[in-house]
């Protein structure tokens, strides 16, 4: 009677989590075409400077070196817009309390919300890809990408932002403060952890310093991205890079949800 009831109950959490996702999902796409707009005129601008512009500078075929950052990068920049949301969302007690009302446990709403945001950094990371195509031309072979690794990629790395995403709401607390954290915190992660250069290159300069970069999640994520697309010739290896992002995702979910619990209340 019990494992009956308990059956019962994991029917139900399932049943009011799809419907949640579903609501998430349907949100999203409502809003898609201007988040791609937005991704596309950053990721598209900053690809083709580095493409036909930094060349006469002498960085000769820096394109297809930066095109997987960029697919990194509007992962990123779409997960700092979930972390304003939510932020918002905690501090007005709105949609996210009303989620609390519902016969689930707190950390299963959690655990959807992570997951709607994973798939939410994905959808926009791999829109990307065929910009990449359309700004490098015949700079990039597709025939030669590794997409099996491209695409576990970005969802390993909008699963560690994701996890991250969390912990950032549980320091910021106000929307006031999310530009600080996004100035002080995820700027230096992003920037020092290999958008312009790989960590082979950072280690022959600065060894120190390079070290320090291990610590960004950043420096996982492009250098699997840049495996993937480039090939692993000079960058870390990919399979380590990735369980890092999914092992990283894990570990800062789950700090960040008890710090949040804590923070609304909730423990």
């Amino acid at each position: 009677m019990k494992i009956q009831t308990q059956n019962n109950s994991y029917k139900q959490y399932w049943q009011i989590s799809k419907a949640l996702m579903r609501a998430d999902l349907k949100i999203l796409f409502a809003h898609i075409k201007g988040k791609l707009i937005d991704a596309s005129i950053w990721g598209a601008l900053s690809l083709y400077v580095m493409t036909y512009l930094m060349p006469s500078c002498g960085l000769l075929n820096f394109g297809p070196f930066q095109a997987p950052t960029i697919i990194i990068g509007v992962i990123g920049f779409e997960i700092y817009t979930q972390t304003f949301l939510l932020t918002m969302e905690i501090e007005k007690r709105s949609h996210l309390f009303y989620l609390f009302t519902l016969p689930i446990p707190r950390s299963i709403v959690f655990l959807q919300k992570t997951i709607f945001y994973t798939l939410n950094g994905a959808i926009i990371g791999l829109t990307m890809i065929p910009l990449t195509k359309l700004i490098l031309l015949d700079q990039i072979n597709f025939a030669n990408l590794a997409w099996f690794k491209l695409i576990t990629t970005i969802f390993a790395s909008s699963f560690l932002f994701s996890g991250f995403l969390l912990i950032m709401v549980s320091i910021v607390k106000t929307t006031r403060n999310v530009d600080h954290v996004f100035m002080r915190v995820l700027f230096p992660l992003w920037f020092l952890g290999g958008f312009q250069f790989s960590w082979g290159m950072l280690h022959k300069i600065h060894p120190t310093l390079s070290y320090v970069a291990l610590l960004s999640p950043y420096t996982y994520a492009h250098e699997a991205a840049r495996s993937a697309m480039l090939g692993p010739n000079g960058f870390l290896p990919f399979w380590i890079c990735t369980l890092v992002l999914f092992l990283g995702g894990i570990f800062l979910g789950i700090i960040g949800y008890y710090r949040l619990k804590k923070y609304i209340d909730l423990a």
